[in-house]
């Protein structure tokens, strides 16, 4: 499956246009991709005390064992994304209940603190390019904050469809190690909780 988000406004489409202005000093902005499985009952899901270690493409976290994870190919310039082998510079993990999303992208130099804003506040905009009912917004004010190693820009988010309502979150940090930018989008009855546990147990390292 080719998920296509052409179309939706996105800072990876001012990206774009502004790398086709002046390509040597543009860079890509980290885009939300994420897409929703319309069940409601596996969205709300809560992780369990288990947890499973992800360790590839220089990348590692624990989540719930619960989580069934898929890596996805993630092509920034053509704005799609397929299940297959992510890379060290770009990719995806995606958990099957689609309550979890990880996203990375290398980005050099690091980005400001504008674009960052950009990246959580357009994320509604990938619920809002798919058919159905299923909707998203951005409920609260966005959040400096370091956690662990990493200084972690995040807001709350709220998930919803005809009589159903749940809480998440999105939040973005930078890697200097690797020099990449990571997003995380996470639909979870805590949120805040579960995010910063996350982000305690992540950890990245340069190219070998």
């Amino acid at each position: 499956m080719v998920v296509d988000f052409r179309g939706v406004s996105t800072p990876l489409a001012v990206a774009n246009l502004r790398r086709h202005l002046k390509e040597e000093t543009m860079k890509l902005y980290l885009i939300p991709i994420l897409i929703i499985l319309l069940v409601a009952s596996v969205l709300g899901t809560s992780c369990g005390p288990g947890l499973q270690t992800f360790n590839k493409h220089g990348i590692s976290f624990k989540v719930s064992e619960e989580l069934r994870l898929e890596e996805y190919t993630v092509n920034f310039e053509k704005q799609t994304f397929r299940r297959g082998t992510a890379s060290y510079e770009q990719g995806a993990i995606l958990s099957t209940e689609k309550n979890f999303t990880l996203l990375w992208l290398t980005t050099v130099p690091e980005f400001t603190q504008e674009e960052v804003r950009l990246s959580i506040l357009s994320t509604p905009n990938a619920f809002g390019s798919l058919a159905g009912t299923f909707q998203a917004q951005v409920t609260g004010d966005l959040v400096t904050e370091q956690i662990a190693d990493f200084k972690v820009t995040f807001a709350d988010m709220q998930s919803s469809l005809p009589g159903w309502e749940a809480p998440g979150i999105t939040a973005v940090w930078y890697c200097p190690t690797s020099q990449r930018t990571i997003q995380l989008i996470l639909i979870h009855k805590q949120p805040e909780r579960e995010m910063k546990r996350f982000i305690r147990s992540f950890a990245c390292a340069s190219h070998k």
